[in-house]
């Protein structure tokens, strides 16, 4: 592990909060702005971040507020997507980062919705734009799964028990993944309680928010329409959150995008198997930014 760990912080109407990320590679490298699923933290890149440091990239992992070591917020009803900007604003301007068509974004499902926002704006910081299983809307048959795992509490007597249990759920979407980044996921996707037990490394308020709006409070298909960089969509060959019909949508409203489909997977492809990683870097480096 080379990276640096960070943090900044942010503001809710409710007080300050720590925002915490992973800093890889060497400062005067491409960076690219790395953002996890609803229930992921910064840590979920690590294998692809091993990788792409030694390609003159530089990657800034975030922990969004109430996932991995950045702080839960006082109000659950802050876990919105206005707030995550925000968050990701604060991260930037503490790194000096954001002027336009400066830096990549990476986003995987609920960091790909942010994505869009970001990339689709006036003035966008983002150059290149890659997002992972997920599109501008998503199916509410999934959605409703979605609220169904996230708003129960699970709690562990032991890590190897939490290991088990992502085995059991996410390793039926996340495609091929080692013994060892099982592990690495399990240690880091865990979080201590009081009473030494052990639950997942996300507040399980989040579900709060997502009850109302699951993927934010307006239309993302004007932003999607909007962008203009070159794009990458990922998508799990089985996948029920990113469709077909959902792309072919995108085909027919949006820029032209690449699209790269990995068979044997769900929602979503994990980027830590080796041909995942390949195809991110070989897309960055056969793709120029305008």
């Amino acid at each position: 592990m080379t990276f640096t760990e960070k943090h900044t912080f942010g503001t809710t109407d409710h007080g300050r909060h720590k925002i915490v990320y992973n800093d890889w590679g060497d400062k005067g490298a491409q960076p690219i702005i790395c953002v996890h699923g609803l229930t992921g933290n910064g840590h979920d890149f690590d294998y692809l971040a091993q990788d792409l440091i030694q390609h003159e990239y530089r990657l800034i992992c975030i922990d969004l507020p109430g996932r991995g070591r950045s702080d839960f917020l006082q109000n659950p009803l802050d876990y919105n997507y206005g707030q995550y900007l925000e968050d990701i604003n604060a991260v930037l301007a503490h790194e000096d980062l954001g002027e336009p068509d400066s830096l990549d974004w990476l986003g995987i499902s609920l960091g790909g919705l942010l994505g869009f926002r970001f990339a689709g704006i006036e003035g966008s910081p983002v150059r290149r734009l890659i997002v992972n299983d997920v599109g501008p809307s998503v199916p509410k048959a999934a959605l409703d799964f979605i609220y169904q795992v996230i708003s129960k509490e699970y709690i562990f007597d032991t890590l190897p028990d939490l290991e088990m249990r992502m085995r059991q759920t996410r390793g039926l979407t996340w495609g091929p993944i080692s013994d060892a980044q099982w592990k690495h996921m399990a240690e880091h996707n865990a979080r201590g309680l009081d009473d030494g037990r052990i639950t997942y490394a996300y507040d399980p308020r989040i579900a709060k928010v997502f009850e109302a709006e699951p993927i934010g409070e307006v239309d993302l298909w004007p932003y999607w329409e909007e962008i203009a960089c070159p794009t990458l969509v990922i998508r799990g060959g089985d996948s029920v959150l990113l469709t077909k019909d959902i792309v072919r949508e995108m085909e027919s409203r949006g820029p032209d995008f690449d699209l790269i489909v990995f068979d044997g997977c769900g929602h979503v492809p994990s980027l830590m198997a080796e041909n995942q990683i390949e195809a991110v870097r070989a897309w960055l480096h056969e793709t120029p930014s305008f």
